[in-house]
């Protein structure tokens, strides 16, 4: 793989891009069995330990076998010509963990978003100093330290987060009214997903991704809508991640039932069930799907709609029907191969095609509107 296509495997702003689509959908791999190690019988294995040997032996400058071999592994993956079955570098595999997982940082906890020239709080997190300061849902940022949102030598987002224990003081609109709110920063924990309550009391739902903590998050987010009937769950450029992740959350919504079946390379085929014991819920749900709507994040919306649990509005999903195993190689670097394919519970495969939504809805091509928002919220006010 070379060196661009990997930076943008590992350049993804979680919610933001669909680049690193090589999270999606693998399960937890194992390490590598060296008993199963090939033959040095096999000729072409012979052709690359007398290739090497000759690099090591012969070539005039110096040369780092370990770089020889992962170079050698990483031509092995590509040549495969498939994009999801990849090995990663050590700093690459740790890289690709934080994104899955998300890391701590300095700062307030709120979920923000630009609007024009201000940022806008879309929520306070629960616990969190940006929820014990005063912030609230809709609170327009205008201003962080005194300095304007838009005149910041950097990004405004950089410049709430900071170092635990020092403070930010944010100048925020509320309706017609300017407040200075002061927040002392804390370590936010990583969040892979969040809650929030929308008009006429329907929740709302974003997962950003499927990593070890995400079933945890929305089952707690769940919690914190205290029953409503009517529920968004936005999977909008969601890259993916663990399968088990994928599998708790959509349990979360089912008694019983299929999640996805896994064909195998000799076509056997083994069905991924519903969890007992997870947290049901009754409400009414519409999920929101766009392009960047990947892999495990695919396999909980076909659940969804399969078992006639949901309605998919936005645009058609990006179409990852593979599933990798992850393989440890000893020395903190992994290979990630493609030996699956994953089916809806109605046995379809979405490799290559992806989801139709049952309501069809273009994203806009600017401005700050979100259509397919506002047309999951008039669909379920128009539900009983």
């Amino acid at each position: 793989m070379s060196k661009m296509a990997k930076s943008l495997l590992l350049g993804i702003v979680i919610g933001l891009s669909a680049a690193a689509l090589f999270v999606g959908g693998f399960v937890t791999g194992t390490t590598f069995d060296r008993s199963q190690s090939v033959s040095t019988s096999d000729h072409s294995l012979q052709d690359f330990l007398s290739a090497y040997r000759l690099v090591t032996k012969n070539y005039y400058g110096h040369v780092s076998r370990r770089q020889l071999i992962y170079a050698a592994i990483d031509g092995m993956m590509a040549a495969t010509g498939d994009p999801h079955t990849i090995f990663l570098s050590p700093s690459e595999n740790v890289a690709a963990g934080t994104q899955l997982n998300g890391t701590q940082y300095g700062g307030i906890g709120a979920i923000v978003e630009p609007e024009g020239k201000y940022l806008r709080v879309v929520v306070p997190l629960p616990h969190s100093p940006a929820l014990a300061a005063g912030l609230r849902s809709g609170d327009r940022v205008i201003a962080i330290d005194g300095h304007s949102v838009t005149s910041s030598s950097q990004s405004p987002i950089d410049s709430i987060h900071g170092r635990p224990g020092t403070t930010v003081r944010l100048t925020v609109r509320r309706g017609t009214e300017d407040k200075l709110i002061v927040v002392r920063r804390a370590v936010i924990p990583p969040v892979t997903a969040y809650a929030r309550t929308l008009r006429h009391g329907i929740g709302y739902i974003q997962i950003f991704s499927f990593g070890d903590s995400t079933p945890t998050e929305v089952a707690n987010a769940l919690r914190s809508l205290h029953g409503d009937r009517k529920l968004i769950l936005d999977l909008r450029d969601n890259p993916g991640g663990y399968v088990t992740a994928a599998q708790s959350v959509v349990s979360d919504f089912l008694p019983r039932g299929v999640v996805a079946y896994e064909r195998s390379k000799n076509g056997a085929v083994q069905t991924l069930p519903v969890l007992p014991g997870q947290v049901l819920t009754r409400a009414r749900v519409a999920v929101l799907v766009n392009g960047g709507t990947a892999s495990a994040a695919e396999i909980t919306a076909a659940a969804l709609r399969d078992e006639d649990r949901a309605t998919l509005i936005g645009t058609r999903t990006y179409g990852k029907g593979s599933m990798q195993s992850v393989y440890s190689l000893g020395d903190g670097a992994s290979v990630r191969v493609t030996d699956r394919l994953w089916l809806t519970p109605r046995r379809k495969s979405i490799q290559g095609t992806g989801l139709r939504p049952n309501i069809a809805v273009a994203a806009p091509a600017t401005g700050t509107t979100d259509p397919a928002l506002a047309r999951a919220i008039h669909f379920l006010e128009s539900q009983p």
